[in-house]
Order: structure tokens, then sequence, then C-alpha cells
């Protein structure tokens, strides 16, 4: 009888701190419901920005590794290069086991290329009293060939070639491509850390508002002899669920714009859905978006609880 008494007269301690903590702070989010989603959405907002970027970043860079593999020369001939010309360099490029891989584009394949990937423009070549696009010659040539000195003497052949009137690398615009995701990639960052810097210091405002909130029933813990960290636990986990929601949202967002412009684009007619829209972005982009949002509402929890 006497250990019965005893334990209906213990405080009601929560059964694991984790668990306390995390219902604190949905109760607390739910109280300040306008107040935390004013803090959730900066968060969304700031990293929906660095992922907009990020997907544009991914999606060159993945256009990038499809050509790496199959770096191409083309030469292209002049409008009147004869017949007998083009089968010279042909014989040519045959006898060169490194460039024995080509392939000879027409005139009307290439006008039919041009219509089908700039199909908005197409028009404009029609009104034209000729067709504007050379032959040209298509050569595959491996990474370790272009490394080596005989690559310029062979090119240097080429461009000397009868009827020839340019040789272009594929390797010279994906060097370029390569420079532009590092830019992308780097402004993105530099937008949305300044965007989440803002979004911290929103959810640190909104702590402070909430602490300020639950003042009388924080007095009275410390009256009764409860931690510090007791107290200010669920503040903390406040600011790390409302960063963790505001990224999550973001992700959500990002797809739902993807899928929207997916959907608009054709693939077949637009030459912006492989760089734009041609994959979304990989499992670990995502965490990081996600464990950004976290870490930006441990920060701004951070700040606010440090001060009381």
């Amino acid at each position: 009888m006497a250990r019965e008494f005893n334990r209906l007269n213990e405080p009601d301690v929560p059964s694991s701190t984790a668990t306390y903590f995390f219902r604190e702070a949905l109760r607390r989010i739910w109280t300040s419901k306008r107040s935390s989603f004013v803090a959730i959405s900066m968060i969304a907002i700031s990293l929906l920005i660095v992922g907009i970027f990020m997907l544009i970043a991914e999606n060159l860079e993945h256009t990038v590794e499809q050509w790496q593999g199959r770096s191409r020369v083309n030469v292209y001939f002049a409008s009147d290069a004869t017949g007998a010309q083009i089968a010279a360099l042909r014989a040519h490029l045959a006898s060169r086991s490194q460039l024995a891989k080509h392939r000879f584009v027409t005139r009307e394949e290439a006008l039919k290329r041009f219509r089908e990937y700039f199909a908005s423009v197409s028009n404009l070549v029609s009104q034209l009293d000729e067709n504007p696009f050379p032959p040209s010659f298509e050569i595959e040539v491996t990474p370790e060939f272009i490394q080596s000195p005989a690559f310029n003497q062979e090119m240097a052949a080429v461009r000397a070639s009868p009827g020839v009137e340019y040789v272009q690398f594929d390797w010279d615009w994906l060097a370029r491509m390569r420079r532009l995701v590092d830019v992308i990639n780097l402004a993105g960052l530099i937008a949305g850390g300044i965007l989440a810097i803002a979004a911290a210091f929103t959810i640190a405002n909104v702590i402070r508002l909430t602490m300020m909130l639950y003042r009388e029933e924080i007095e009275i813990m410390r009256l009764v002899g409860a931690t510090e960290r007791l107290i200010r636990g669920p503040f903390l986990v406040e600011g790390i669920l409302q960063g963790t929601l505001g990224g999550a949202l973001a992700v959500g967002l990002l797809y739902a714009a993807f899928l929207a412009v997916r959907n608009t684009l054709d693939p077949s007619q637009s030459l912006l859905f492989g760089f734009l829209v041609g994959t979304f972005l990989p499992w670990q982009k995502i965490a990081m978006l996600v464990a950004g949002g976290t870490l930006a509402g441990w920060f701004g929890s951070w700040l606010s609880v440090r001060e009381r």
C-alpha cells in the first residue's frame, strides 16, 4: 500500500526526454502556427532558390557528361565544295585508324536537324532562297587521341584539305559548359546562403516570441528544479522541425515546378528540355537541401535559447 501511494504521488516526468522535446515542440508550433508558417516559408523560399540553381546545374552537367565520352570533330565544307573534294576527304579519313569512325551529314540532313532542334524558328529557314547548311563530316575520336601529339597534325591536314571551310571541336563548348555549371552552382550557394541566414534569424525571432509566450511556464519549471537542458530542449527541437519542414516543402515545390515545366516542353521540339528538365536532382542533393533547412532551423533556435 505504501509503495502504491508513493507511485501515485511521483511527479509526471516524461518517460523519454526526446519524446517530451518533440511533443512540446509540435504543440508550440501549432500554438504559434502563424509565425511558424512565416519561418517555414522563409526557409522554403531560400532553399527553393538554391534548388533551382542546383537543378539547372545538374541538367547541364548531365548533358556535359553525356557528350564527354563521345568527343567529336565536325568538319564543315564550303558551300561550293565539289563532290570530288568530299570524296577525297572521305578517303583520307578512312585511311586513318583514329579518324575512321566518321559519318557524312548532307545539307538536307543538317536542315532537318535544325528544324527538329529549333522548331520555333524553323520557319525562318523556309524563307531563304536556298539551304544555308553545308555538308559536313562528324568524326568520333577518343580522349586518348585528343591528348596525343598526332591529333594536332591530323587536324592540320584536315583543315588544309580542299573544300574544307571550318573544323569544330565539341570539347571547346564542353569546357565552357563546365565553367557555366560552376558559376551557376556558386551563384546558387551565394543567393541561397544569404536568404538562409535571413530565414535563420526569422526562426530566431519566432522562437523568442514563443519563449515570451511560455515565460511563466519556464519560470515555474525553473522553480521546481528543471534543468536548462529540459527547458531549452523543446525550443531547439522547434527550430529544427521548422527548418526541416521548410526544406521538405522546398523539395516538394521544386519537384512540382520540375514536372510542370517538363510537361510543358516537348522533348522532340525543344533544345531546352535536355538542358533544364532532363533529370531531377539525385537523392544526395535532395538530402542536402533538407539538411540545409534543418541546419538553418537549428542555428536560428540556438541563437534564441543561448540568450535566455
